[in-house]
């Protein structure tokens, strides 16, 4: 059986040990709220920087840009931002290996930042925009019925729509008028 001596020794070495993992998972979290990492594309015109979360925190471009449709320029914004963003894992890394070393902690926050942030882009130029159908276009109501009037007749006001404004045939089919189609019991 161990005497007390041997066991106040250990408690003061669990301590200090403890005290000192402390210390480096401190230093480490400093350095990791520090990063910061600027990537870019297109030849330098566009570049993203993106900080200790992989959030944008500076997007700068030069005047190449005025020589791209705004699609290329969102094109490489994006494409910027996943580059600087697929370098986090590797930065993270190297950190906590300077500081804190290899356990089974730094393995876990190392394998959560590989599947957080994307791979790298594998063309470092985009190929051009995407073809028509690829593309997202968002519309609301108003929009779509600006698009369908004929030239020369205005839009109609908005809110209601066409429907129920008392314009002609679109009213004599969906239209309940101010009564609800909800049953009253």
């Amino acid at each position: 059986m161990a005497d007390l001596s041997d066991i106040e020794r250990m408690v003061d070495d669990w301590e200090r040990n403890a005290a000192d993992k402390a210390q480096r998972y401190e230093r480490m979290q400093q350095q990791v709220e520090q990063i910061s990492i600027t990537e870019s594309v297109a030849s330098g015109a566009v570049s993203v920087t993106v900080g200790h979360n992989g959030l944008p925190t500076d997007v700068r471009m030069t005047e190449a840009v005025r020589n791209m449709s705004p699609d290329e320029i969102a094109a490489n914004v994006l494409r910027a931002m996943q580059k600087a963003q697929s370098k986090y894992p590797e930065r993270l890394r190297e950190i906590t290996a300077e500081t804190v070393g290899a356990d089974s902690t730094t393995q876990h926050i190392l394998a959560t930042a590989r599947e957080q942030f994307p791979a790298e882009p594998e063309e470092d130029e985009p190929s051009g925009p995407e073809a028509p159908g690829r593309q997202l276009r968002v519309e609301n109501e108003e929009t779509e019925e600006a698009a369908q009037q004929p030239p020369g007749r205005p839009a109609p006001p908005p809110g209601r729509g066409s429907r129920g404004s008392g314009s002609g045939p679109a009213d004599d089919d969906e239209d309940f008028g101010d009564q609800t189609f909800l049953r009253r019991d």
